[in-house]
């Protein structure tokens, strides 16, 4: 035993020498300087983009890059098992050796020179970091300097700071690089939330990621983990008992999948980004701080799917809801939900609105002064040139009866098509389309080449206008009914409550702006006041219909397409807290993944 102790220790010896040599040559040549160890601790690996709800505890997406996931994390934010089982199965020594352990490298000097390939590495965890940054090294020269290099990163750097940067790069397979995308992507937890057994399998992973895929090689992962609990019992981590009770846990494992339970809301925060986000900096590893409130969005999507499960009858295959604040113009709720044989999202799509759009047409009349709420309005049907070479149109109401004259709030409430055409055809369809350009829902025309546009000029859109013949999004229809809540003063829709960057910090935040007048307040108080009175709709919808809510004063107002109804309801006043939207069509996103709780970031 004496020889072979100082067999090793004569090789630890020669390589101590040689690394001696090694940093006398970088001193001379200028290699020892302090940017050699700044790039072993600097991390070229891009963060993903985390997008969270507006208090930073669940993280709705997790958008990755291309080939990998990865998210640095500080080592604090790990939890407590997942770095013991690390340091105690790779480097019992770590926090007391000065970056390498000259008894396990000594060892692997005899082991080699005996031939033996499963023998011990020699490897600390400073060089392992050393490699995961900079390559293996190839060659007795290019070893001993890995060695100095080690030896100066742990003089320099804290011993707490090398294990985060070492956790945060290792490969754990099925493209998880780092604690955090590992813990995510087989439990979809953080990991400061992982238990033991949890920690112990995944500490393992990074030896052979692939050979050891618990997903595919669960047996050979499961025997890795066992050597990793003996590790953490003989560096004194845990008890024997603990370790064999880590062993015995069940372990429910997930797999790799993309991390996005709001859709709708990442994909504006997506088309916010690109024009809030600065030129100088990449387009990757922003941590994005949303308006959505979470708990309103459940209850948004739970109130469309019971929604469609009441009106199945009726052949509706999808609905959505979008939520905003007046005050501000942040979102709330942006949701959709269809039944399982549709899978079409449409809260940020193009679609036939109806006739809801009519508010903005008696908007734009109350505006006009040429309209009061009392001005009586003809209900009988009646043909319209529809163009040259084009049959006249027939202008109906839904039930293809007519009502006689009704006063215009009746007209607005009771949903009717020919008071609305006769109003728009009154006020000029030019100003109806500046109206609701103002408010906020500009709407869409078709495009030579196959697109949709606002671009258009104002006196380029029919008479169909008023009937929803040009499409909206509900988020526009969203964005328009807030501007009447809060007294025709337009504030965009907003997603994202701050945008920053780990080296940056905050880039970007909304400034709390007093928005646009975009409609005399007196007109919109007074358009207000029609959608709220219940008794304005009797006609057609009865008293007490769905369109009120028992105990609050809801400005509503309802249309129908061509199979159903869409309906997009909002506080009257500016002291509202919320303007809402809502849609159902005969005709939304794929399988969503459960939100990650964490902390704030």
């Amino acid at each position: 035993m004496k020889k072979v102790s100082r067999r090793w220790i004569a090789v630890a010896g020669a390589l101590l020498l040689a690394a001696g040599c090694v940093a006398a040559g970088d001193h001379a040549l200028g290699l020892d300087s302090p940017t050699d160890v700044a790039s072993v601790m600097r991390s070229g690996l891009p963060n993903d983009t985390l997008v969270y709800d507006r208090t930073g505890t669940v993280l709705l997406a997790d958008l990755q890059q291309p080939g990998s996931q990865h998210t640095d994390v500080s080592l604090s934010a790990m939890g407590r098992w997942l770095p013991a089982a690390t340091v105690a199965d790779q480097d019992p020594r770590f926090w007391s050796e000065p970056g390498v352990d000259v008894g396990r490298l000594g060892q692997a000097g005899w082991d080699a020179v005996q031939g033996r390939t499963d023998g011990e590495t020699g490897s600390s965890i400073v060089l392992r970091l050393i490699r995961l940054r900079q390559g293996s090294p190839d060659g007795v020269v290019a070893r001993a300097r890995a060695l100095t290099l080690a030896v100066r990163v742990a003089a320099a750097v804290p011993k707490a700071s090398i294990l985060e940067a070492y956790l945060n790069s290792l490969p754990y397979g099925n493209r998880a690089v780092g604690v955090e995308a590992a813990a995510i992507t087989y439990f979809q937890v953080d990991a400061g939330q992982l238990d033991l057994a949890q920690a112990s399998l995944i500490a393992g992973l990074p030896e052979a990621p692939d050979r050891l895929d618990p997903l595919r090689h669960l047996p050979q992962a499961r025997e890795r983990q066992r050597q990793v609990l003996d590790a953490m019992v003989r560096a004194g981590a845990v008890t024997r008992q603990q370790a064999d009770q880590a062993f015995a846990e069940p372990l429910q494992l997930v797999g790799p999948a993309t991390l996005n339970v709001a859709p709708d809301i990442v994909d504006q925060v997506a088309a916010e980004l690109q024009a809030r986000r600065p030129a100088n900096v990449p387009p990757r590893g922003f941590t994005v701080l949303t308006t959505l409130d979470w708990g309103l969005q459940q209850q948004a999507e739970n109130a469309l799917r019971q929604g469609l499960a009441a009106n199945q009858f009726r052949k509706v295959t999808n609905a959505a809801l979008v939520a905003v604040d007046p005050r501000t113009g942040q979102i709330l709720a942006l949701a959709d939900a269809a039944t399982s044989a549709n899978q079409y999202t449409f809260a940020l799509r193009l679609r036939n609105v109806g006739n809801s759009f009519r508010v903005f047409t008696y908007a734009a009349a109350i505006a006009s002064g040429r309209y009061t709420m009392v001005t009586p309005v003809s209900d009988t049907s009646f043909h319209m040139d529809s163009g040259q070479g084009q049959p006249a149109y027939r202008v109906v109401d839904f039930d293809e009866h007519d009502h006689g004259p009704c006063q215009l709030r009746d007209c607005l409430g009771n949903g009717l098509n020919v008071p609305a055409v006769l109003v728009e055809l009154g006020i000029g369809t030019p100003a109806l389309a500046l109206t609701a350009r103002a408010l906020g829902a500009p709407a869409y025309q078709l495009q030579p080449d196959g697109t949709y546009t606002t671009r258009n000029t104002d006196g380029s859109f029919g008479a169909s206008l008023t009937l929803g013949g040009y499409p909206e999004t509900p988020l526009q229809m969203a964005a328009g009914m807030a501007t009447l809540a809060a007294g025709g003063v337009q504030r965009a829709p907003e997603a994202i409550l701050r945008l920053s960057t780990a080296d940056r910090g905050t880039i970007y935040q909304p400034r709390s702006g007093a928005g646009k007048q975009a409609l005399d307040s007196r007109a919109a108080f007074i358009v207000s006041q029609m959608l709220a009175d219940d008794s304005d709709r009797t006609q057609v919808y009865g008293s007490s219909s769905p369109l009120t809510l028992p105990g609050r004063h809801v400005a509503a107002v309802a249309g129908t397409s061509d199979r159903t109804a869409s309906s997009w309801r909002r506080p009257p006043g500016a002291s509202s807290c919320r303007a809402r939207s809502t849609s159902s069509a005969g005709a939304t996103s794929g399988t969503r993944r459960r939100p990650v709780s964490r902390r704030p970031p």
